[in-house]
């Protein structure tokens, strides 16, 4: 028998004895205390199958006896659904390839948890995380699983903004609106907006039809009611009010760097949610919306009014000078073009047309993320 072997014995023993303990007389403070003691107990058993799992994947050895994945050898030959043998696999091979995180888990600095979190958000991204597994960790460190989850949502945003130019373009452009009727003339709705166009919707059915009175003879409508009312009425030509965007932009992720604060370093609309840094610097350049420059949690770098950067006669010499997108190849037509700065505002780029082109949504996307790789490049030169 190993020294494996005989550890997991005596593992599975003390669990056994502590099964049969006579617990009829403890108090309640004594059960809290043993639950806090089990949970860390499990914890550390936890951290010591992810190590072992990683190990056993790494040298395939669930393929000895034909097994065609690691998945399907858990799922088969212990007691765990398919679904917890995936997540265990993932979370397994992504400690056993980064060797920091390793040490940080069996350390005690992190859980199992903030590793599942992690391996799931770094999904082909995988060399991004170890430039930033330094900053990752130190957020680990310092949040509970719950919070660095949020962290790392941002963290991927910022990290598919970087990488990945479609799914950014995606983000912006992938909106549709489906309406199926029923036989009864029944309208069901499905679609998919951007997250600004998401804002602007949901912020003026709000404002249209808000909360009811519970003094009426009808029990209140729901959100959903209320919000189905207030777009037949937009659909119906009344007018909407007038609303206001604001977005917080954290200056160093805006500038490709990795932010010092991931759990509010990002770039979110005010009230709906965070938003990728190429969204963000795309509506900095030509929108009506309101900004909000931060550095980490609490320090505003300044604060921008709510009003189109450009004025309408900017914009017609731009359409009259460039004709359209300025990128090469592109015929869109000016009428469908955003404002870009050349130098962005955030490096202090002035809005005249010396420092102004037009490009269409694709190409204005197309070249923030240039922008953002071009930073990234000069801060590890």
């Amino acid at each position: 028998m190993s020294s494996a072997q005989g550890s997991a014995r005596q593992v599975r023993e003390a669990v056994d004895a502590a099964m049969v303990v006579d617990r009829a007389g403890w108090s309640g403070a004594a059960r809290s205390a043993e639950v806090v003691e089990l949970l860390a107990a499990r914890e550390r058993l936890d951290a010591l199958v992810h190590a072992a799992v990683g190990e056993w994947d790494r040298d395939a050895a669930w393929a000895l006896d034909g097994s065609v994945s690691p998945v399907a050898w858990l799922a088969h030959r212990t007691p765990v659904t398919r679904q917890d043998a995936a997540t265990l696999v993932r979370s397994a091979r992504h400690v056993a390839r980064h060797e920091v995180t390793a040490k940080a888990l069996g350390a005690g600095d992190i859980s199992v948890a903030h590793v599942q979190v992690a391996a799931r958000a770094v999904k082909h991204r995988e060399d991004l995380y170890e430039q930033h597994e330094d900053v990752l960790l130190d957020a680990a460190r310092a949040l509970d699983p719950s919070a660095f989850r949020a962290a790392m949502a941002h963290w991927r945003r910022c990290a598919d903004a970087v990488d990945d130019h479609d799914r950014a373009v995606k983000e912006i452009t992938g909106s549709y609106l489906d309406i199926v009727s029923t036989f009864e003339g029944v309208g069901h709705l499905d679609g998919r907006l951007d997250a600004v166009s998401t804002a602007t919707l949901v912020r003026v059915l709000d404002r249209m039809e808000p909360p009811d009175g519970f003094d009426g003879i009808a029990a209140p409508r729901t959100r959903a009611q209320r919000r189905a009312d207030a777009l037949v009425r937009l659909a119906s030509g009344e007018r909407p009010p007038p609303i206001n965007l604001d977005i917080t932009v954290d200056i160093d992720t805006l500038a490709g760097r990795p932010s010092p604060d991931l759990e509010h370093g990002c770039c979110e609309i005010a009230g709906s949610g965070p938003v990728s840094p190429a969204v963000a610097a795309m509506l900095a350049c030509d929108a009506a919306i309101g900004r909000v420059m931060m550095r980490g949690r609490s320090e505003v770098l300044d604060v921008g009014r709510q009003t189109r950067m450009l004025n309408r006669a900017q914009r017609r010499a731009l359409g009259i000078r460039d004709g359209g997108c300025v990128e090469p190849g592109c015929t869109a037509p000016a009428e469908w073009c955003d404002a870009h700065h050349i130098v962005h505002w955030t490096a202090h780029g002035p809005t005249n047309l010396a420092n102004l082109e037009l490009r269409c949504r694709r190409h204005h996307i197309l070249q923030h993320q240039r922008d953002l790789q071009a930073a990234l490049a000069r801060r590890q030169e």
